[in-house]
């Protein structure tokens, strides 16, 4: 089962706080992967760093984020 989420905070590149929706995929013992998101994490210059995917990772749970999380931006 997938669900969505909504984390703000302050995003480097656009030098300014914005709000990152975010969609997680539901596993059988509880944990959350996130698999989506609506910035450029990946491709950003401040992406090793980036505090908001970093806070939208610590929301997945146990599994956290196990791969790359695809940019739904510009859809």
């Amino acid at each position: 089962m997938e669900t969505e989420a909504f984390i703000s905070g302050f995003c480097k590149r656009q030098n300014q706080t914005r709000t990152v929706y975010c969609e997680y995929e539901a596993a059988e013992d509880g944990s959350r992967r996130l698999l989506d998101s609506d910035c450029d994490y990946g491709s950003c210059e401040h992406s090793h760093n980036c505090t908001l995917m970093a806070q939208a990772k610590e929301q997945g749970g146990a599994t956290g984020h196990t791969g790359a999380v695809h940019s739904v931006a510009g859809r």
